[in-house]
């Protein structure tokens, strides 16, 4: 089969175009990263065209899929085409809003431990993974980082579901909030096999309501406070409590299975984190430099208490990176609490995304104002030159900075380290 994948840099397809080319299939793809999006992308002969959820109607990518159909090929949605594929796995599926990226590749690692062999494709890369996004193995289990964005999910059938979290997120594509959310996640049970588990975080209001109300007859497995898997008998390496509740979903996972604790503890215990997860860059003037992804106040306020915990005699500089007004503007209260445990915030301008955003009445400033109105402190400064030279005078061996958002953000500490990594 001749795939072509529109968008093919997006992590996750980078792992679908690796799996597809060790099944045998022919890939070719474009992206607006190499090269740009045009109908002559799209090869004579393209049996499957593959797009993601931000390719759409009016986006640059939508040039192919309108060739493809010229051209008589299939175009399929990328969450679809990894459903097909997996349709006759043993699927592990990870969902929830936050800690998807971190359970997959806890979980893919303690069943790599146990020679399970499984398939892991995750969304972003793992350093315990060769820092690739996707592990390929020769087994049947598949270990896949199930998104709700888009309703992406909902094209997946497992026969293990982890389950996080759920609240507010991806407005976007969910503009009815959280009870369109829970209606989504409500109809994702239903793809739980019968005779499958549901491995479920207690400590999640939205999650115990979802399930509690659901008709599913899977197993459920309980995580979290008060329940059989309520504390580590290891230590992690990665720091936050946060990451200790992620860990015990994976032992969880490990016991249903009937994986051996000692594997699990040997594995986990060396687990090193994935790509822009807490991910220390270097060190400038003897201030250590973190990087994060998160950009939901809950992911921005965990990664702060596991800051605070690591560095907790530090002051503690966080640069933010808002992402889609229509994330920023109902939460903005939500976002102005999340940053307490930071001694000073920078905020760098809302960044817009094309296709999915709309400008709506909000800015960085006006989070500015919300957070320094808290009694906590913050400013914005509007380039990453402008934020470097200020952190210059800021930072030394007694504080530490941590960037964090969707953006790329860490380039602020490029710029730093430009030469200075000591």
């Amino acid at each position: 089969m001749k795939y072509h994948l529109i968008g093919d840099q997006g992590v996750s397809m980078r792992g679908l175009a690796k799996y597809l080319s060790h099944l045998g299939h022919t890939v070719s793809g474009s992206d607006l990263k190499t090269g740009g999006h045009s109908a002559a992308n799209v090869p004579f002969g393209a049996d499957v065209v593959v797009r993601t959820s931000a390719v759409s109607p009016g986006s640059p990518g939508w040039v192919e899929v309108d060739q493809a159909e010229k051209q008589g090929a299939k175009v399929i949605k990328r969450s679809k085409l990894i459903g097909q594929l997996t349709e006759n796995k043993r699927l592990i599926a990870i969902s929830g809003m936050h800690g998807k990226t971190t359970v997959t590749s806890m979980a893919g690692l303690v069943l790599e431990a146990a020679g399970f062999d499984p398939t892991v494709l995750v969304g972003d890369q793992v350093l315990d993974f060769n820092n690739d996004v996707i592990r390929i193995g020769q087994s049947d289990w598949f270990v896949l980082e199930a998104c709700e964005y888009d309703r992406s999910f909902l094209d997946f059938h497992p026969e293990i579901l982890i389950l996080t979290n759920i609240e507010e997120e991806h407005l976007d594509t969910y503009p009815g909030g959280l009870p369109e959310i829970k209606k989504a996640f409500s109809t994702y049970l239903e793809n739980v096999s019968p005779k499958g588990t549901i491995i479920a975080c207690k400590d999640d209001d939205n999650v115990r309501e979802v399930i509690e109300q659901s008709e599913t007859k899977a197993k459920v497995i309980w995580y979290g406070n008060h329940t059989e898997y309520d504390k580590l008998d290891f230590q992690l390496s990665v720091p936050g409590v946060h990451n200790s509740l992620n860990a015990l979903a994976v032992k969880a996972l490990a016991d249903c299975l009937g994986i051996d604790g000692k594997i699990v503890a040997t594995a986990l215990s060396k687990f090193q984190g994935a790509h822009r997860r807490f991910e220390l860059l270097g060190n400038f003037q003897g201030a250590d430099l973190i990087d994060d992804y998160g950009h939901h106040p809950t992911e921005i306020k965990a990664t702060l208490a596991a800051l605070k915990e690591r560095y907790h005699d530090k002051k503690r500089i966080v640069v933010f990176w808002p992402h889609q007004y229509k994330r920023i503007l109902p939460l903005l209260d939500e976002f102005a609490a999340s940053f307490h445990d930071a001694d000073l915030t920078i905020l760098k301008p809302i960044f817009f995304v094309p296709g999915r955003d709309e400008e709506l009445p909000v800015s960085s400033q006006d989070l500015v104002k919300k957070i320094n109105d808290r009694g906590d402190r913050a400013k914005f400064i509007e380039t990453d030159q402008e934020i470097a030279e200020f952190l210059t005078k800021e930072l030394d061996k007694d504080s530490v900075l941590l960037t964090i958002g969707i953006p790329p953000v860490y380039k602020i500490s490029e710029i730093l380290l430009g030469g200075k990594n000591d």
